[in-house]
């Protein structure tokens, strides 16, 4: 085929390196400390802030005094330590709409009331809060094998917090599935105080039940693919026949609705569009021992009936179709057209179209076939403008980072193998940090120019 280039645009491409675990660490913009709360609205600052009260005091006024009326169970401390509005500071109109905002977000409080007087050329400044109900504490009775601890991480709420129904009911939720992953799928938990008007005490009733485990697992109705593959694609494991019978196999519901979902994208990867999969348990006289059967409807395989591309100007779809992996005729595989939309991609990512989009359509038609469709979204030509560096630490030196990048440079064509590659030679060039646990891997990250909308 022949590739031609075009006049490209400008696209600029931008290297960030945070907390590198091989360089010391140091100032700069990735140690700004990010908000705790996003800016409000004007129209939610001014009702937030008691409306035109706020207007009362004027800008430049030195704040003789803040007090705090209302409040019973936040200290005063806690709250003017949320605000920047203090005594002997200059009042500022903004500043304190801000305070008032970030007071509203902590949650706390129902209302805030302010209030000024004037003296001297000075300004009193006065809240008045009506709080919402605290958290004084969070109880869990009837829980043996699993410590108090464990359960308040997972529960999400602490003392302290405000009093939420909704938190409150998603921290039961939370609780439920932590037991049911222990292989304790009968737990019942009730929330026997904190949801009633007054109450501030929250308790959870526990009753764990017992632990379940797999005895075996079976499959009934798969007919294409054995019953020992589909047993490897799934993660809940059985006794292997008594081998293993206290080892890995605890029976978690949870677990086995992961793995019914599993099988079924399994089966419609392979073109089994129709397949169903259900899960049915069976216990023994102890009600602890399970027997888990997953019953399958495979149904009938798809078949690709055309293969099509629209949408290229670049190249005409005769030029591609070669090279594509779906085939007309063959079964549909969901990885050879994930691998073909991959290829157009990447084809046009080398030639400078570093946001060249491409979808794969399915069209069902009758007798169990389908058409794909690719459609392209080609987009402009991108040259680089400028490469931009940003390192956490101020001794790795810049074009330490830029011979790595090989011809990824200013006024060149960006190619998307190009990116990949030099970010893959960055990871393993031993300078940086490479593992994710430790901590941000070196990124490249191309940002396309102002003004231009990418999904056009």
């Amino acid at each position: 085929m022949k590739l031609l280039i075009q006049s490209a645009a400008t696209a600029s491409l931008s290297l960030a390196f945070i907390t590198p675990a091989y360089a010391q660490m140091g100032g700069g913009p990735g140690n700004d400390p990010a908000p705790a709360f996003s800016e409000p609205k004007f129209t939610d600052r001014v009702f937030e802030s008691g409306g035109p009260r706020a207007r009362e005091a004027k800008n430049g006024s030195l704040i003789l005094s803040v007090k705090i009326e209302g409040n019973k169970t936040v200290s005063e401390n806690a709250i003017l330590a949320v605000m920047q509005s203090r005594q002997d500071r200059v009042f500022d109109t903004e500043t304190f709409q801000r305070d008032i905002a970030a007071l509203y977000r902590t949650g706390l409080f129902k209302r805030i009331e302010p209030y000024f007087t004037e003296e001297g050329g000075g300004v009193h400044m006065k809240l008045v809060v009506q709080e919402r109900p605290i958290i004084k504490s969070v109880l869990f009775t009837g829980n043996q094998s699993v410590e108090d601890s464990a359960l308040m991480k997972h529960a999400s709420i602490a003392k302290g917090e405000p009093l939420d129904p909704i938190a409150i009911n998603s921290a039961r939720n939370n609780l439920i599935e932590y037991y049911q992953d222990k292989g304790m799928n009968q737990v019942d938990i009730q929330v026997v105080s904190g949801l009633q008007p007054g109450e501030r005490d929250v308790e959870f009733l526990i009753n764990e039940g017992p632990i379940e485990r797999f005895n075996a697992i079976r499959f009934t109705g798969n007919k294409d693919f054995s019953s020992e593959l589909l047993k490897a694609r799934i993660s809940s494991k059985d006794a292997r026949g008594g081998l293993t019978k206290w080892m890995f196999n605890r029976a978690s519901d949870l677990k086995i609705e992961n793995d019914r979902q599993t099988l079924t994208a399994y089966y419609r990867r392979l073109g089994y569009f129709d397949a169903r999969v259900d899960a049915r348990k069976e216990y023994d006289s102890t009600g602890k021992w399970v027997d888990l059967t997953f019953v399958i409807y495979e149904g009938v395989r798809y078949k690709i009936r055309s293969v099509s591309i629209s949408g290229t100007k670049r190249y005409q779809p005769d030029e591609l179709l070669p090279y594509m992996t779906a085939k007309q005729g063959e079964f549909f595989q969901l990885d050879n057209k994930s691998a073909d939309e991959r290829f157009i991609r990447d084809l046009y990512g080398t030639q400078g179209h570093y946001f060249c989009d491409v979808v794969g359509e399915m069209v069902y038609q009758p007798n169990n076939e389908v058409d794909i469709i690719y459609n392209v979204g080609e987009g402009d030509i991108y040259r680089i403008s400028d490469v931009r560096v940003h390192i956490e630490g101020d001794f790795t030196k810049e074009r330490v980072v830029l011979h790595p990048l090989a011809n990824v440079r200013p006024g060149s064509i960006i190619d998307s193998k190009g990116v990949e590659d030099a970010t893959r030679r960055l990871r393993f060039s031993s300078i940086f940090n490479n593992d994710p646990s430790q901590g941000i891997v070196p990124t490249i990250k191309v940002e396309p120019p102002e003004n231009v909308d990418l999904d056009k």
